[in-house]
């Protein structure tokens, strides 16, 4: 009886302690469980957390893209004149392309695109002045260089203008220079024995030609030794003249002709009177003569006189 009594109580010490074990398994499972699931809603989380990092890291790669591809049409369509500056603008320009290649492929980082945008961006900026500031003195040296070019032709103008009215004065001098006379006559001279002689208009009794007249004056003249031509035309319009090659002529007023006398004189600026005689061995025409006087190249003087 005492045998079957310490059976039955080591039994149910037995089954106490399994009931036990069972209880602190099941508890554990319990808190694994809990621990499963706490794990599972922690990894939603950080996946959830890693998606919107995603979404917000591509979202700003694809704002750098954006800028990039806006920097890019920005500097292709800066332009610059000088020729350093250009260079530099096409060195940057390929920078950017680089960027945007990266930006495109796997291998990237925002942060580094990031910094790089910004720096470009900050050169962009930089070089935009510079741009403005060239074509703001461009403009003000196109205006210059209008304002010169307008000075210069009316410059040009005056300078035309003062030449023409220099030329003009010169000419003044040139004909200002020229000898005048005055009192100027012509006339027939019959010559007597003794060689003396008087006036006459018959053409039977002259034995030569007198021309007489007084050079004036002129401040402006060249003083010195000068050749003084008389030119006698007879009525049919013949030169009187020794000879007729060209030892017997002088050049006048653009040509060369004959002469019939010629005088030298010492002209020093102050009136002086003259008397050149024509002889001829044969006689007289009878008509209207014209007589020419010349000096320096010019006439001085025309005058007639009639023979009958």
């Amino acid at each position: 009886m005492e045998n079957q009594i310490t059976e039955k109580s080591t039994t149910e010490k037995k089954g106490n302690t399994t009931n036990k074990l069972l209880i602190v398994v099941a508890l554990l499972l319990f808190c694994f469980c809990g621990y499963l699931i706490w794990q599972n809603l922690e990894l939603q989380k950080l996946l959830e957390a890693g998606d919107i990092a995603y979404t917000e890291v591509s979202s700003e790669r694809d704002q750098v893209k954006g800028e990039l591809e806006t920097m890019l049409a920005q500097y292709e369509d800066m332009a610059a004149n000088n020729e350093v500056l250009s260079e530099e603008l096409i060195a940057e320009k390929e920078k950017i392309e680089e960027l945007l290649k990266q930006a495109k492929g796997k291998n990237w980082t925002i942060h580094k695109l990031r910094k790089e945008t910004e720096s470009l961006r900050t050169i962009m900026k930089g070089y935009v002045v510079q741009i403005d500031s060239l074509n703001q003195i461009n403009g003000r040296l196109t205006e210059e260089n209008k304002v010169v070019r307008t000075e210069l032709s009316s410059e040009k103008t005056r300078t035309k203008d003062l030449t023409k009215k220099n030329e003009g004065l010169n000419g003044l001098v040139t004909v200002a220079s020229y000898l005048k006379t005055s009192s100027l006559k012509s006339f027939g001279v019959k010559v007597k024995s003794n060689n003396t002689g008087k006036e006459s208009d018959r053409a039977k009794k002259v034995g030569k030609i007198r021309t007489q007249f007084t050079i004036l004056k002129n401040d402006i003249t060249d003083p010195g030794k000068k050749w003084v031509y008389i030119r006698i035309l007879t009525p049919d319009g013949k030169v009187f003249s020794e000879k007729t090659d060209d030892s017997n002529k002088f050049d006048f007023n653009g040509v060369r002709g004959l002469y019939s006398s010629k005088k030298q004189i010492d002209y020093n600026n102050q009136e002086q009177e003259l008397s050149i005689d024509w002889i001829k061995s044969e006689g007289f025409p009878i008509g209207e003569y014209n007589v020419e006087v010349y000096a320096d190249g010019v006439d001085i003087g025309k005058t007639k006189f009639s023979l009958k």
